[in-house]
């Protein structure tokens, strides 16, 4: 007598491995697109702030000819009460002088403090003292000179 094997459907466990490690693939992209694009998001939404801080101080600036009113309260009269929210849930803490100001942005991510530092050193004249990024979130500062 002789047996006829089945042919058996269904999928190997070389077939099973494959799926698994493109599926692994696939989901270890779109989380680092996230990352990218919410650290993208956070570093412009910082960079917006940083521009509505200036451009506040510049006019707290016209009336006496110095920086010492640029305060966070007074900023935030002339630009809104956001104005110095950041996106992580922090506030920018300004520190007036005569001649310039301080700003602190604190527990910036690594991954934004970079972008940040790249682009204000771009324009080296105004943005000076422009701290350096570590590899955990810390303050980032950087000091306005008009």
């Amino acid at each position: 007598m002789k047996r006829h094997l089945k042919s058996t459907s269904g999928v190997t466990l070389l077939e099973v491995m494959l799926v698994l490690a493109i599926a692994a693939m696939i989901i270890v992209m779109s989380v680092k697109y996230y990352q990218s694009a919410s650290s993208s998001q956070a570093t412009n939404s910082a960079l917006s702030a940083i521009q509505g801080v200036t451009a506040a101080a510049d006019s707290i600036a016209q009336g006496d000819g110095t920086y010492t009113s640029a305060t966070a309260a007074n900023i935030q009269n002339i630009a809104g009460s956001n104005a110095l929210n950041l996106p992580w849930g922090t506030s920018i803490t300004i520190t007036p002088s005569a001649t310039s100001y301080i700003v602190t942005l604190p527990g910036t991510q690594p991954a934004v403090c970079n972008s940040l530092a790249f682009k204000l050193k771009a324009n080296a004249q105004h943005y000076t003292s422009v701290s350096a990024c570590g590899a955990t979130a810390q303050p980032f500062s950087y000091t306005y000179i008009p």
